[in-house]
């Protein structure tokens, strides 16, 4: 989920609780018994007095962790009577006769066990947090708002309404539907959850507009980059041959997600480069600029995530075909890596039509009424990342505070204003210009650094920032009935690209990346420019520019293989005869290939594959890296003539591994921390100590380990003599065996186990530590199959322990023979609530790597009353 600040914890880290008596207790600790009476009348802030919120009987007390085992609520906006059963998970399974009603009592339960989530994430995507977190937050806001995600998400809800499509105009009755479930929530509960009390605000109601945003949301979190920055200051650093071996298009051993059009990029694609004079020459306005709009956004707390993303973001899909499995139907997985929160991103439900064959299972962000992926009686699908470049950044000559300077011509700046309330003062004026590709951002150039680029502005153009149709497409997928359905609904689809696994009940399978891709005018950048989008442009030159978009038609896709299967883990989409014409991706961002190497193979080798299978191939934390990098290793040491105790037993260890990234393992830290180790031996004077900000992908640095031992990248410049592979591999050694005896306190190696130094920690959207959860020791790295990933194991010349805070943030198995057979975990809770047994019963489910049932097949509310049934609402039509 999108990160919701550290601000907000700076607020209120020193309070709070997950229980109600350990509250208590803090406070008794912290006071005695005189101060904390006087203490408890006085409020603090805009925070309430706390002795509103804790004494029993008032706030804290009247919390509702649980819901009642019976509710029954009588409504007039309904038609029909609808009934929710709650299974032993906390899960919603909605019967009722009509959608608009069963959205209803989604948006009630939703609300009902997600609503700080709800309102925080709309709050950060729109720009509303100072609103209720005070001036603190206005520059957060302001940076939101100039993003326009509010501007356009507006934008995008008035073409609804001004559409003729009836499928526009059915979705926003939907959305109204959905939004008044809500809303009668928030006007029947007096006590709202934990975080509003605390906070003291109550919601504002809910509106149609508010789910749309949460387009806009999911395209910030995974398409918003600032690589065109990064990429100037790595070729300017490293000149133009070293940044094609090193940072260009493609990476090797890239295994690419559509069979279909070219074949792998293995190592004869990629060679090494006598690069001989490094000096890019680019010591210019575009260097300077990137310099400058770096250093403020490694300043901004919640702009940095968007520099390392590519390290950390990834998910997984893949389906394999009746050939393959042993039931004769496809069997569809997904696994969509994003960032750890509690509550997790994810909510799960059941809406089922009685008496028709509208029937749907899936994974629905709280405060959308369509599932973002999913299955129905007919077909399934799943999402990873595309990494489709759909952001460029340009710089532009400033004329004076009203105009700028465009293809020689003064052109003047739009204008966008809003009044950003503000918690504790008046509301603050925030205006935004825009240039002819989108909006500028002040402050992200810094006269004090470079006085002779003070004229200059910044401004970006990106996908997020159009009027797009993912609510048809999402609504239309949950509708499919075959392919042809699917693909149709997928055409609407433009942001954030995903590449879009597909199955149904008749034996087909089919993938292809989908969303829309700028193409780019070129004409005019410099000779040394990557183009494409992947560096800043001049826009006041008119480079480029957007000229128009890929069609659909020309996305490369895959239907029925010979292969028998099909999977993407944001490798390369398609091979060379494609990408030869279509560059869609942003090299620097394209995942380095270690899951989908393993996922392939998982599935070509497999047969008669089952459910079991897939949950193992779920689970799996083989590492391909240390597969194929390991014996290198291993033969450098071998070849040591005279080896200490400690390298003897180093040697055994890893002679013995299997590869397996399990928190047991000690070899795995040894290998984890060397290889870190090795990366920066090997391009830390060359690449990062040059100006680089960013280190290449570690395939990069397997090819030359397995291709070129006398790399010029292995030599050191800081040395006199010539070092090649097997030297940096062995200073990298030492280093990481004097780290481990260091931070290990002992050179008994059995002591060192990679559960000790990879852990999983899980913050809460507040930031409160005690409303978390863990830390965890974990199995896997950010490159096996199943992730943990978001740390870095070293810090200067030492090791420390830095947690995990990404990875699967849902896992999902159909099978298309039987879909009762389905299974499905989140790692958090169904509800919100910190206090709820479902705010992490799901979470201890999914790290022992359990699944539950989806009691899909019970599609009769009298059928399913005969499970296990922890709750039931009765939605009855009409008033009292």
């Amino acid at each position: 989920m999108v990160d919701v600040i550290t601000e907000i914890s700076q607020e209120i880290a020193y309070f709070g609780k997950k229980q109600k008596k350990a509250v208590v207790g803090l406070c008794i600790a912290l006071f005695s018994t005189a101060t904390l009476i006087t203490f408890l009348s006085i409020p603090l802030g805009f925070f309430p007095p706390l002795g509103d919120f804790l004494f029993p009987g008032r706030g804290l007390w009247n919390i509702n962790e649980e819901v009642p085992p019976t509710e029954v609520i009588h409504n007039d906006k309904l038609t029909s009577d609808v009934t929710v059963f709650r299974d032993e998970w906390g899960i919603p399974h909605i019967f009722g006769e009509t959608e608009r009603d069963i959205l209803f009592a989604l948006g009630y339960v939703q609300a009902q066990d997600r609503l700080f989530q709800m309102d925080l994430a709309r709050r950060a995507t729109l720009g509303q947090l100072a609103e209720i977190l005070g001036e603190d937050l206005l520059e957060r806001d302001e940076y939101t708002l100039n993003k326009l995600m509010d501007y356009w998400t507006e934008q995008t809800y008035q073409a609804m309404l001004q559409s003729n499509n009836p499928i526009d105009q059915e979705i926003l009755t939907l959305l109204e539907s959905f939004s008044a479930g809500i809303n009668y929530y928030l006007d029947t509960t007096k006590v709202l959850p934990l975080e509003f009390q605390f906070l003291n605000y109550r919601p504002s109601n809910w509106q149609p507009k508010d789910t749309l945003a949460f387009i806009k949301y999911m395209s910030e979190m995974l398409t918003w980059s600032y690589s065109d920055f990064t990429n100037i200051l790595i070729k300017n650093a490293i000149g133009s041959a070293a940044f094609q071996e090193l940072f260009g298009y493609p990476l090797p051993y890239q295994i690419p997600i559509v069979p279909d059009f070219g074949s792998d990029f293995n190592t004869s694609l990629k060679k090494s480069l006598n690069t001989g004079d490094i000096t890019a020459n680019l010591q210019s306005v575009y260097s300077h600029l990137s310099a400058d709009v770096l250093k403020v956004i490694v300043k901004n707390p919640h702009e940095q995530q968007f520099l390392g993303k590519e390290e950390v973001q990834g998910s997984n899909n893949w389906v394999a075909s009746g050939n393959k499995t042993a039931t004769g139907k496809p069997i569809l997985c997904n696994d969509m890596h994003l960032g750890f929160d509690l509550p997790g991103i994810w909510y799960e439900a059941h809406l089922i039509k009685e008496g028709s064959d509208w029937n749907i299972y899936g994974f629905f962000l709280a405060g959308v009424p369509f599932p973002i992926v999913g299955h129905n009686n007919y077909v399934a699908w799943g999402y990873t990342n595309t990494a489709f470049d759909v952001i460029d950044w340009y710089f532009y000559d400033r004329i004076n505070e009203t105009h700028y300077l465009y293809k020689g011509k003064p052109t003047k700046f739009g204008e966008i204003s809003y009044q950003i309330a503000v918690r504790g003062q008046k509301a603050v004026s925030f205006t935004i210009k825009t240039t002819v590709h989108g909006p500028v951002f002040e402050g992200l150039v810094s006269a004090s650094d470079f006085p002779e680029y003070e004229d200059k502005i910044i401004a970006c153009q990106w996908m997020g920032q159009k009027v797009t149709n993912e609510a048809r497409a999402i609504y239309l997928f949950s509708r499919a009935k075959n392919r042809q359905d699917f693909n149709h609904a997928s055409e609407f689809f433009a942001t954030p690209a995903q590449n879009m696994i597909y199955a149904d009940i008749y034996g087909n399978i089919g993938i292809r990346p989908t969303g829309q891709v700028p193409i780019r005018n070129d004409t005019g950048i410099p000779a040394w420019h990557s183009g494409n989008g992947t560096m800043l442009y001049n826009g006041s030159a008119g480079q480029g520019e957007w000229i128009g978009f890929l069609p659909f038609e020309a996305l490369p896709h895959s239907e029925n293989p010979a292969q028998g299967y099909l999977c993407s883990a944001n490798q390369i989409v398609a091979g060379p005869a494609y990408t030869k014409n279509y560059t869609l991706q942003n090299p620097t961002t394209i995942s380095n290939g270690y899951r989908a190497r393993r996922i392939n193979a998982l599935l070509a080798s497999g047969e008669n594959l089952t459910i079991k299978d897939m949950q193992g191939f779920l689970l799996d934390v083989y590492s391909v890296k240390a597969a194929n990098v390991a014996p290198y290793l291993i033969a450098a040491l071998e070849a040591v003539p005279t080896k200490t105790a400690l390298q003897t037993a180093v040697l055994a260890e890893l002679n013995k591994w299997d590869y397996q990234m399990l928190t047991t393992s000690s070899a795995a830290t040894i290998f984890n921390v060397w290889f870190e180790r090795f990366r920066y031996q090997t391009f830390q004077d060359d690449v990062i100590n040059l100006g680089g900000p960013r280190f290449p992908p570690n395939t990069i640095l397997e090819w030359l380990v397995k291709n070129n031992a006398s790399s010029h990248w292995f030599d050191k410049n800081t040395t006199p003599q010539v070092e090649t592979r097997d030297d940096i591999i062995l200073l990298a050694l030492t280093d990481t065996l004097e780290a481990l005896v260091d931070y290990f306190g002992t050179e008994d190696i059995s002591a060192w186990k990679w559960g000790k130094l990879h852990q999983l920690k899980i913050d809460h959207l507040t930031g409160l530590s005690p409303l978390g959860f863990g830390p965890i020791e974990v199995n896997g790295t950010g490159e096996t199959v199943s992730p943990f990933s978001g740390y870095r194991l070293w810090k200067g010349d030492g090791i420390r322990l830095d947690y995990s805070d990404h990875g699967s943030s849902e896992r999902m198995i159909i099978d298309l023979g039987n879909m009762n057979n389905s299974l499905s975990i989140i790692p958090s809770g169904e509800r919100g609530l910190t206090n709820s047994k479902h705010y992490t019963d799901l979470l201890e489910m999914y790290l022992k790597g359990e699944y539950h049932e989806q009691f899909f097949g019970y599609t009769t509310a009298n059928s399913f009353a005969q499970l296990p049934i922890e709750s039931i609402i009765y939605f009855k039509a009409g008033g009292n």
